[in-house]
């Protein structure tokens, strides 16, 4: 896991922040992809994805 930690720091430096989705397993660049965001704060979702599932918006599901 540390080896990720110092692979994340050094695409950060080149504008890139290389994450994997937790829904498809895709790896995507966190910065250039529109739409990807972190799910409930700390899930990578790449923009595919986050377009798919886009009715799961935090702001519904915390309104119960």
């Amino acid at each position: 896991m540390a080896d990720n930690n110092i692979e994340n720091k050094d695409n950060d430096k080149n504008g890139e922040k290389i994450e994997v989705c937790y829904t498809c397993g895709k790896e995507f660049d966190m910065n250039s992809d529109e739409g990807a965001h972190y799910h409930y704060g700390k899930y990578p979702m790449c923009g595919y994805c986050s377009n798919f599932y886009g009715f799961y918006k935090e702001d519904l599901m915390d309104k119960k």
